[in-house]
C-alpha cells in the first residue's frame, strides 16, 4: 500500500475519543489533560533498515532517532520534556553497543532538557529501537494551516545527510569522514523557531523524509499547492559534495531527509520578523502538490533511503 496510504487506512480504523485535540496525521498528537496540553509522538528504528553500525556508533545511533522525536515535538510547536525508551535486543548482543546507544539518547536528553523516565527491554531477532516523546504545547502549529498568499521558509539548508549516506554507499568515504557527519548525527538547532517565534508561523512540519516528501503532506494536509522558487545559488554549500555522488544541489537538497530543519510557514504580516539566514522555499498557491517555478520538478521518485 505504501506508507502513506497504511497511515491514513489506520486513521479510519483508530477513533479518537475524549481528549484528543489532533490525532493521527500530523507530526505527533495533542492531547488535554487536565486544562493543559500536551504532544506524544513515537519513532521506531530497526537495524539494517533505519540504521546501519558499520557506518554509525552505538552513541550516534541513540542520538539521532532521539533526534527524530524531539524534531516532531517541535514541529508541533511544542517544548518536548520527557522520553521513553523501548529495545528489543537480540541475545548475543553485546552490552556495550546497547548502552552506548543509551549514551547517545541520554547526550541528546541533556542537551534539550528532557529526562528519560522509563520504557522496556525485551529480547527479540533484530535490534529496535522505539522512542516516545512528551511535550508541552501552548497553541499547536499544524501542517494543515498553511494558506495562499503564504510563503514557505526552510530554517537550515538541507542535502548534507542524503550526501553523506551516498559517499558511504558509494564507497568514496569512510564512517570516520567529516563529510558524513550529518548523516551520522544530524545538525540539529530548534532554537531557530523560537528565533522567530511560533506565535508568527502558521504550519509547520520538520523534514525527516525530505522535502521532496515533506512538501507535499503539507500542501495535502492544507488543500493547497506550494511553488518551490528559490535561488539556487542559496544552494552553493553543496557543489563540492554534488560533484562527489554526481547528483545536481537542487536534487541533493530536494531529497535528503533526516536533517530535522524546519519547513515554516509564514504570513505576510510576519515576514519582516523571519531571520535573514533561512531559506526562502516558495509560495502557497492554488492547487496540489508541488511544483518548481510553475512546472513539474525535473525529478522524481522516494526522496530518503534509510540507513
Amino acid at each position: 500500500m505504501g506508507e502513506e496510504a497504511l497511515i491514513s487506512a489506520f486513521a479510519e480504523i483508530y477513533r479518537s475519543r475524549s481528549g484528543v485535540l489532533v490525532g493521527i496525521g500530523d507530526d505527533g498528537a495533542i492531547i488535554s489533560t487536565d486544562g493543559s496540553l500536551q504532544v506524544v509522538t513515537k519513532d521506531l528504528a530497526t537495524e539494517g533498515i533505519h540504521f546501519n553500525r558499520a557506518w554509525s556508533s552505538g552513541r550516534e545511533i541513540g542520538a539521532k532517532i532521539a533526534i527524530a522525536n524531539l524534531a516532531d515535538v517541535y514541529a508541533m510547536g511544542g517544548t518536548p520534556k520527557y522520553l521513553i525508551v523501548a529495545l528489543s535486543v537480540p541475545a548475543e548482543e553485546e552490552a556495550s553497543f546497547v548502552l552506548d546507544i543509551a549514551r547517545g539518547i541520554e547526550s541528546v536528553a541533556e542537551d534539550f532538557h528532557v529526562s528519560v523516565v522509563g520504557g522496556d527491554l525485551i529480547a527479540g531477532e533484530s535490534l529496535t529501537i522505539s522512542i516516545t516523546a512528551i511535550g508541552s504545547v501552548a497553541t499547536p502549529k499544524l501542517r494543515s494551516s498553511a494558506k495562499v498568499g503564504q510563503k514557505v521558509f526552510l530554517t537550515r539548508g538541507t542535502g548534507r545527510s542524503l550526501a553523506g549516506l551516498l559517499l558511504l554507499t558509494k564507497g568514496i568515504e569512510s564512517s570516520d569522514s567529516a563529510k558524513v557527519r550529518t548523516f551520522q548525527r544530524p545538525d540539529f538547532h530548534p532554537d531557530d523557531l523560537i528565533a522567530l517565534g511560533f506565535e508568527n508561523i502558521e504550519a509547520l512540519m520538520d523534514v525527516s523524509d525530505g522535502l521532496l516528501t515533506d512538501l507535499p503532506k503539507i500542501a495535502k494536509a492544507s488543500g493547497v499547492r506550494i511553488d518551490v522558487t528559490i535561488d539556487e545559488n542559496q544552494l552553493n554549500y553543496l557543489t563540492p559534495l554534488s560533484e562527489e555522488v554526481g547528483m545536481s544541489t537542487f536534487e541533493l537538497f530536494m531529497r535528503s531527509g533526516e536533517e530535522h530543519s524546519f519547513i515554516a510557514v509564514v504570513a505576510a504580516k510576519n515576514l519582516p520578523k523571519v531571520p535573514s539566514d533561512w531559506i526562502m522555499l516558495g509560495e502557497v498557491v492554488e492547487g496540489s502538490g508541488i511544483t518548481y517555478r510553475g512546472q513539474s520538478l525535473p525529478f522524481q521518485g522516494k526522496s530518503w533511503h534509510w540507513q
